[in-house]
């Protein structure tokens, strides 16, 4: 793992910091996916007689992601098997929304409430189309949404440090490290790359934010995982308003007894 140069003087903090996570590739694809099959939008995996989720206005939300974990490397803490999903409301926020006047703790708590976002956990998984749902007319065109185009998903396990995004840095180095007003042209744009380098579509590991990590506003008895991590794409043309990323996560109880209804949900741009 490439450490930067600003960071070289605390290599034993940073590398007590390494995780293992598991990396999404996605590829952009003119091919229908399997109802249970992971993948960015397309056709979700629903049973028959399940409603399909809806946002407050009535319309239906957008799938958004669709993970199974039959098919994702074994991550500690994290489903083996079942179907997890992401839906969205196909609006400018892309399901986001703010309190007025903003107020943080309200805020924190409103981005939990899947009120125009949902998170779905099918732990069994029925693989035979006359159990499922095949059609879908009654969807809109949706238009608002962060990726574009059906992408099939690959994963790798694979492993990371920690970078100055996540909030936790700061717990490890203090708030004056790295000091950039002492850092070469050439460090600097070293410790930025470094930074984008975790700017990837991930399970687990560190988030990455373009602008603040969200988790700063959690009570500081809750510890907020990484559960979904997509990031910007020329596969799928996903994008994030101008350059930003997408994330989900979850309380670190509530993953454990596999409780996808307290899920905290952001994205960020530029």
């Amino acid at each position: 793992m490439q450490i930067p140069k600003a960071l070289q003087s605390r290599q034993e903090e940073l590398l007590a910091t390494k995780v293992p996570y598991v990396h999404i590739e996605p590829f952009e694809t003119d091919e229908v996916l399997e109802p249970w099959a992971s993948k960015y939008r397309g056709i979700p995996y629903l049973p028959k007689g399940t409603p399909y989720p809806q946002g407050t206005s009535g319309r239906p939300l957008a799938l958004l992601a669709q993970i199974n974990f039959s098919e994702v490397p074994k991550l500690e803490h994290y489903p083996t098997s079942g179907i997890l999903q992401f839906f969205i409301w196909d609006n400018d926020l892309m399901g986001l929304e703010f309190t007025e006047p903003y107020n943080e703790s309200d805020q924190f708590q409103l981005q939990q409430q899947q009120n125009n976002f949902r998170v779905i956990y099918y732990p069994e998984v029925f693989q035979d189309l006359d159990l499922l749902e095949t059609s879908f007319e009654f969807l809109p065109q949706f238009e608002f949404l962060p990726v574009d185009r059906p992408c099939r998903l690959d994963f790798s396990l694979r492993e990371e440090l920690i970078h100055s995004d996540d909030y936790r840095f700061e717990q490890i180095f203090g708030n004056n490290f790295p000091d950039y007003s002492n850092l070469s042209e050439e460090e600097r744009m070293e410790h930025l790359l470094y930074d984008v380098a975790h700017q990837v579509s991930k399970i687990g590991g560190y988030a990455s934010f373009t602008q603040v990590d969200i988790r700063t506003l959690a009570p500081p008895d809750e510890n907020w995982l990484l559960l979904l991590q997509i990031a910007g794409s020329d596969q799928g043309d996903i994008m994030w308003g101008d350059a930003g990323v997408g994330n989900f996560f979850i309380e670190e109880k509530a993953l454990q007894t596999l409780d996808f209804s307290k899920v905290l949900y952001n994205w960020d741009c530029g």
